[in-house]
């Protein structure tokens, strides 16, 4: 085989590995599912889920004095950006924790995800 062909592989071969190692490598966020697993309804306090948690993303306080407090983060693919694979793989989504708070106290808290629909 001649040079100029063992080339244009190696180039390949090293393309191929960055981007199955940067589809590997993600940066780290909050994890909102197990910070949910500190929050205890009628136990924690409201200042143990700023400790926890720090401040939320939005408040909502409704008539009757109940807080709804929100925690967002936005999981973002590498996968999700690339073309024929994100079809298969790659998924964008939001971890929303929903905690209601009442006095000083946590009466509920509720942990999902929210996905989008896909562009066409």
């Amino acid at each position: 085989m001649n040079k100029q062909f063992l080339k244009i592989v190696n180039i390949i071969t090293l393309l191929i590995l960055v981007i199955l190692l940067n589809g590997c490598a993600t940066k780290p966020g909050p994890n909102l599912a197990s910070k949910a697993t500190l929050i205890h309804p009628q136990i924690t306090t409201k200042d143990e889920v700023l400790k926890f948690l720090g401040p939320p993303g939005q408040i909502f306080t409704s008539s009757d004095g109940k807080e709804e407090w929100y925690y967002y983060y936005k999981i973002k693919s590498f996968w999700a950006k690339v073309p024929i694979v994100k079809n298969y793989c790659g998924k964008n989504y939001t971890e929303v924790l929903k905690i209601v708070i009442k006095g000083n106290r946590v009466i509920d808290c509720l942990y999902y995800t929210v996905t989008y629909p896909k562009k066409r």
